[in-house]
């Protein structure tokens, strides 16, 4: 459905006015939205001046659709059913980048269910299923039938391609895993509040997951709140853990003091040091720590947590280190656990990497490198949950790991051509009204803003709209008059102009 979303906007736009077509887009993109105000104001709890990110964004897709329209109006609609997506995919890009939310709010995200594809991300990162998702509507809205030929056959390479990486299965030997849930407490202190009663809860977990055969368990982000100073302690207890039951143990912690940081741990089973990685990515407003600067690997796994899976060149840094498999602690707000455990998923397809992902109030994923899930469960936020299964560790890697943005930046080149050819003076190109297919215009522009002679477009045969184009150089100013731009002369009746005797017009000339 989200295909064909944007179709009635996109087709009722080189119809209106320009304002008309604008409040029009604006408005269904935002009522779209509202959705996410709840969310943001609730679950995330950020002040009411966040909802201006949801109107910037509809000011995003109502900019898309007058450029579209523009475009069309101009007779471009062939430069307008491409120029338009890319817009709309490097404007998705360039907020994916600036944004300190990343690409959540991407629509490419809708497409992380639909194999094969959701496969492109692996040569064009989340923008190539951007750009995607409004070629239809510019193409149907274009109204030329050898655009829909070009849309088929693009959606039937897409599939294809999709299809194709799909049957390619990793021959790594699976490594068991284990992805925890127990209920917890956010101010879940060590050693002098929650924290214990935490550990007590995961502890029979852990037995049971490693009794299962688990090689790797995973825990939550921020399980447990631990002062610097009491970290030592903490830690030999998740150590003995992990020694005792013969296992890689991944937990989530809030370390305060010196700088505070949101951490994840891998414990492992010899007792040699712990790999350690800070989160990159915090919540404004919610996680008021000191951000992590360096990646973190063991043997080929690599640490992200939670929101860190927003950003598509973190995920990619991985790729490109050759990672075979993510371990992600996480927590979620129980009404957004779908959509960043799908979120995780791209990362995952964009890069070729496996993703254990622990959704903590959320989704407990295990995703292949494909984007398959393999395993999934719901967390309740009070209830214990256990995933358990097998995932193959190792890279396929992808033309997005290699090239990065590159589409992107070739959808910024397709906007700023139609960008440069809205901006020509072109001499007879504008679409007149009534011009559109036989459909009614409004407000299309005339004189020397459409490019065009102001001719008399009420007038029959060639000047008229029957002729489709008036006769070149005949302009009788009834545009302008329309206009309120005609000021009638004194002494000459219904302000006719007088013509001299022997001009071409004068035998259309009547007696007073």
């Amino acid at each position: 459905m989200t295909w064909l979303a944007a179709v009635p906007v996109f087709f009722v736009a080189p119809l209106l006015r320009a304002r008309t077509a604008g409040v029009v887009a604006f408005a269904g993109w935002a009522l779209g939205l509202t959705n996410l105000a709840r969310y943001l104001l609730e679950d995330l709890e950020l002040p009411v001046v966040a909802l201006g990110f949801l109107v910037a964004l509809a000011a995003v897709f109502a900019l898309t659709v007058l450029f579209f329209r523009a475009l069309v109006v101009r007779r471009h609609p062939v430069v307008a059913a491409f120029a338009a997506p890319a817009l709309w995919a490097v404007l998705d890009y360039l907020i994916a980048t600036f944004s300190p939310h990343g690409a959540f709010t991407s629509l490419a995200y809708t497409q992380a269910g639909v194999a094969p594809v959701n496969q492109v991300v692996s040569l064009t990162g989340p923008w190539g299923l951007s750009f995607l998702l409004l070629l239809p509507a510019a193409v149907i809205a274009a109204r030329r039938l050898v655009l829909v030929g070009m849309l088929v056959l693009v959606a039937a390479g897409t599939c294809l391609y999709g299809v194709a990486r799909l049957g390619h299965t990793a021959e790594a030997q699976p490594v068991k895993i284990a992805v925890l849930s127990a209920e917890g407490a956010d101010d879940a202190r060590w050693p002098d509040a929650g924290g214990p009663a935490i550990l007590e809860r995961y502890r029979p977990l852990i037995v049971n997951a490693a009794e299962a055969g688990a090689h790797i368990v995973l825990l939550p982000e921020k399980m447990i709140d631990v002062r610097t100073t009491e970290l030592p302690k903490l830690s030999r207890q998740l150590q003995t853990l992990a020694t005792s039951n013969n296992i890689e143990l991944v937990a989530g912690l809030t370390v305060l003091g010196d700088g505070d940081h949101n951490r994840a741990l891998i414990f492992h089973p010899d007792a040699s040091t712990p790999t350690s990685y800070d989160k990159h990515h915090l919540i404004p407003g919610l996680e008021p720590y000191t951000p992590g600067d360096h990646l973190a690997t063991y043997d080929d796994w690599g640490l992200l947590i939670c929101k860190d899976l927003d950003f598509p060149p973190l995920a990619r840094q991985y790729g490109k280190l050759g990672t075979g498999l993510l371990l992600v602690p996480a927590l979620d707000f129980v009404d957004d656990g779908w959509l960043h455990s799908r979120m995780a998923i791209l990362r995952g397809i964009e890069n070729g990497i496996p993703i254990a992902r622990d959704g903590s109030k959320g989704r407990l994923t295990l995703t292949d490198a494909n984007g398959r899930v393999i395993a999934e469960t719901t967390a309740p936020a009070d209830a214990p949950a256990t995933l358990i299964g097998e995932l193959r560790p190792g890279i396929d890697r992808t033309v997005y790991t290699a090239w990065g943005d590159w589409f992107a930046w070739l959808c910024g080149l397709v906007a700023l051509a139609g960008v440069v050819l809205l901006s020509r003076r072109g001499g007879r190109g504008s679409i007149r009204h009534g011009q559109l297919r036989g459909l009614p215009v409004a407000d299309l522009p005339a004189g020397d803003v459409a490019g065009d002679d102001a001719g008399d477009h009420h007038g029959p045969g060639a000047t008229g709209v029957a002729g489709s184009r008036e006769a070149a150089g005949r302009g009788d100013g009834v545009h302008r008059a329309e206009r309120g731009q005609r000021h009638d002369r004194p002494r000459e009746p219904g302000g006719v102009r007088p013509v001299a005797p022997g001009t071409a017009d004068a035998s259309r000339q009547h007696g007073p």
